[in-house]
């Protein structure tokens, strides 16, 4: 659609089930990032059955099926340009799979040895993962660099030594991929180093029960938290500058401060699936009920509740916002993913200024010389002085360097091999080999483009 067409004044924030993916036995989900050509337009589902599956929001058709997992998939995530994807599940593994190759290959298996409840790639690069067990400890997974030529990557235990090793119930990246914020069992928000994975300070006290999720805006300034004390929990983000980590060692670089709390004080209902809306001026959180499967949404800054999404009857699992778009999808008990959507109203006149839009039938009255025929002589001589008419391309002058658009050089769009996979080579490992790929392919490849794919 259009976007001329489209209210700009119009509440941008989801309204009705648009649709739904049905029999798609999911578990867990995730939209392709914000980067890349086709952003947001994908969706990669994890499944009960150990699938991983990719749809097309436009078509509502899945696109790939990856055998990934022998247990239930626990999370799938995109790295930055959407060219890798990687799932975990309780098996003990961590699949990622190269979307550029045919039939979207895996290209790494990491085998661990605890159950992994969650794996997300960084914000910046695919050379970096982040893991976390139902064990309750957490790690970095460094993939191969140009200064480190070693066929295996790198763990790198967060907090090792440290009280809150084994104690991580959450974790996510902050935005600029610089540190990795983990919520502990005891209700403490503690910073990592994503190159060592040592421990930044204290960990902050937000509360007095287990973190189950958390997650930054875009902007990193904003952080949402659910706790299993039923409450949701806004905070305003400042880190410290390093004059200030250097008077006081112990301190955390995160400096957080209580905005809202966010709880059903009459159902005490807990909350599955929490995030901040594109634009960061909501925060959702999708109710855990039995009989309900309901979207709240908050305003960010003056903390009132804007509306309430009501599904179908069925609880709700999972639930995430779109990147771009004032869009929900969530997880029924079914397995079915609900597609939370808004309205859209056309305006017609927008896209062309003379239309003119009426709110209901009236009459048309015909001008006397409307429909008159014009002499074919007299159109054949505006066509011609149209044609002939004298245009000076130089009246303002020649063109400056920065009108002429200069010639790029074509993308290298696909690679017969993947900077993830490992080097199967006798000799040594080529450095050019472990140089971030992942923005070479800025799209998620179409089943009908397969057949040019390496």
């Amino acid at each position: 659609m259009n976007a001329q067409l489209l209210n700009p004044f119009a509440r941008d924030t989801p309204e009705r089930v648009g649709g739904t993916l049905e029999n798609a036995c999911a578990n867990c989900l995730a939209f392709n990032g914000s980067k890349g050509l086709f952003a947001g337009n994908y969706l990669a589902v994890g499944r009960t059955d150990g699938l991983v599956s990719v749809w097309d929001l436009e078509t509502r058709t899945v696109l790939r099926w990856y055998g990934a997992h022998v247990k239930t998939v626990t999370s799938v995530s995109w790295s930055p340009y959407n060219r890798y994807l990687v799932s975990s599940s309780l098996d003990w593994n961590v699949n990622i799979f190269d979307l550029a190759t045919k039939h979207g290959r895996c290209v790494r298996t990491l085998r661990f040895d605890a159950p992994v409840t969650q794996a997300v790639f960084s914000p910046h690069t695919s050379r970096l993962l982040l893991v976390v067990f139902e064990s309750r400890q957490g790690l970095l997974v460094a993939f191969p660099s140009a200064q480190d030529v070693s066929t295996k990557p790198r763990r790198i235990p967060l907090g090792q030594g440290t009280k809150v090793h084994e104690m991580i119930s959450s974790a996510c990246f902050t935005p600029d991929g610089r540190w990795v914020a983990a919520g502990t069992t005891k209700g403490g928000i503690a910073l990592f180093d994503t190159q060592t994975g040592a421990l930044a300070g204290d960990a902050v006290s937000v509360g007095a029960s287990s973190i189950r999720q958390m997650g930054f805006d875009a902007t990193g300034k904003h952080l949402v938290v659910n706790m299993n004390d039923r409450t949701i929990r806004t905070f305003r983000v400042v880190y410290r500058s390093p004059d200030d980590m250097e008077v006081d060692v112990l301190c955390s670089p995160l400096e957080l401060t209580l905005r809202h709390k966010f709880q059903d004080l009459v159902g005490r209902t807990p909350w599955n699936g929490i995030a901040f809306s594109s634009d960061a001026e909501y925060v959702m959180g999708g109710a855990s009920r039995d009989a309900a499967h309901n979207v709240y949404i908050w305003d960010r800054d003056s903390g009132v509740l804007v509306k309430i999404l009501e599904g179908p009857r069925e609880p709700l699992l999972f639930a995430q916002w779109h990147p771009l778009q004032p869009q929900i999808a969530s997880i029924a008990s079914s397995g079915d993913v609900h597609l939370w959507s808004t309205k859209a109203t056309e305006i017609w006149s927008a896209y062309a200024p003379g239309f003119e839009e009426l709110e209901k039938n009236v009459e048309y009255e015909e001008r006397e010389d409307e429909f008159d025929l014009e002499d074919e002589a007299v159109r054949n001589r505006k066509k011609r002085d149209e044609e002939t008419g004298f245009v000076n391309i130089f009246s303002t002058g020649p063109a400056s360097d920065a009108m002429i658009v200069q010639s790029l050089a074509p993308p290298q769009l696909y690679r017969a091999h993947s900077n993830l996979e490992a080097w199967l080579g006798n000799g040594p490992c080529p450095t050019s080999r472990f140089v971030d790929d992942d923005d070479q392919v800025r799209f998620f490849i179409p089943p009908l483009l397969e057949e040019n794919v390496a």
